[in-house]
């Protein structure tokens, strides 16, 4: 059996790599293929000694200048030797997480709620998440933290990303759906569909002629899956993101508003703590690598550093920043002993 791998594009992100990187490889992923560029934290040494452990494979680009950063990651994603020879890709963000209610909540579960040699791609529609009252950031797990969600059919869940087969069969990856076809037969005809997670074929996608990023808000469904979104985490971590602009569109648009779209609390979602066990399981052998939590230790350091940079006080200062340094001094091997 071919590959299933997970894809991503990272900048600056080195307190939230090892729960992503656990629940992934715990739904049964078989490998991560992680792009980072321009990071000033300690998160590219983070992702290379998981690269040496075997856990992912780190990549380091320079994104072209005048486009969008994802513009960038995206090509390099096409023409990667392992994603091209995968029979599935599923590209997201760190700040996304699968949670599937079919059997046991495993991929293969999810593969095996369709006819899945009929299928080319499954579309995953979003469920966006709040802060559920938070207002700082803590080294906590995020799927943990965060439990009050959106109503199912809020407008902000219309999006999808799409577990892609075969994607060598497609020009290249776009941001929510693949582009271009050059597979065998038409598109449209099984097995070259693109299914929502409630099983009906997604009509409307054709990857030639349209490749949309989301459906009608009637059309939202998260029976067989969902895609937990933490696009707001909290309002001081969403702080870092005001005034940049976006990896995707090159547009201003972190703005107050944005934050309000996404941060969501109107239900209780608790489905994702159903994987406690074979989670925490998987994230003890991650957080046992060798390197692997003092690495972690500093880009939580790099992260309060920069929070208050945006917000105006002293990250020596904070209990919170104290906690890791000595947590990273623990850690530290002294050459000399």
């Amino acid at each position: 059996m071919k590959e299933r791998l997970v894809t991503t594009t990272m900048r600056n992100e080195g307190p939230f790599i090892l729960e992503w990187v656990a629940w992934y490889r715990m739904l049964g992923f078989d490998h991560l293929v992680v792009f980072y560029n321009d990071c000033t934290d300690h998160s590219p040494e983070l992702l290379e000694a998981l690269d040496a452990a075997g856990v992912l494979t780190a990549v380091s680009y320079t994104p072209n200048p005048d486009l969008p950063v994802k513009r960038t990651s995206l090509k390099l994603m096409a023409e990667h030797p392992r994603i091209r020879a995968a029979e599935w890709v599923f590209n997201i963000d760190v700040d996304e997480f699968l949670v599937i209610h079919k059997g046991e909540g495993r991929l293969q579960d999810l593969f095996d709620a369709f006819p899945i040699k009929q299928v080319h791609a499954i579309a995953v529609h979003w469920r966006c998440f709040g802060d559920g009252g938070y207002g700082s950031w803590e080294d906590t797990l995020t799927h943990r933290r965060f439990t009050r969600a959106s109503l199912r059919r809020h407008k902000g869940n219309v999006f999808f990303k799409t577990l892609i087969r075969w994607p060598n069969h497609f020009w290249r990856f776009g941001v929510h759906s693949p582009k271009g076809w050059r597979g065998h037969g038409e598109w449209g005809t099984p097995p070259n569909v693109m299914k929502r997670c409630d099983g009906a074929t997604l009509r409307r996608f054709h990857p030639k002629d349209s490749s949309v990023k989301m459906t009608q808000p009637r059309w939202i469904t998260h029976e067989y899956a969902q895609l937990n979104h933490y696009a707001s985490r909290t309002f001081e971590s969403f702080a870092l993101k005001m005034g940049t602009l976006s990896s995707a569109a090159n547009k201003d648009r972190y703005t107050e508003t944005f934050f309000k779209g996404k941060n969501r609390n109107e239900e209780l979602d608790e489905g994702a703590l159903k994987y406690a066990d074979r989670f925490d399981a998987v994230y003890a052998e991650l957080t046992a690598l060798p390197d692997v939590m003092r690495l972690h230790h500093l880009c939580c350091m790099d992260y309060i550093e920069r929070l208050a940079e945006v917000h105006g006080f002293v990250a020596e200062d904070d209990p919170r920043w104290q906690h890791h340094r000595n947590e990273v001094a623990a850690r530290t091997v002294n050459p000399a002993s």
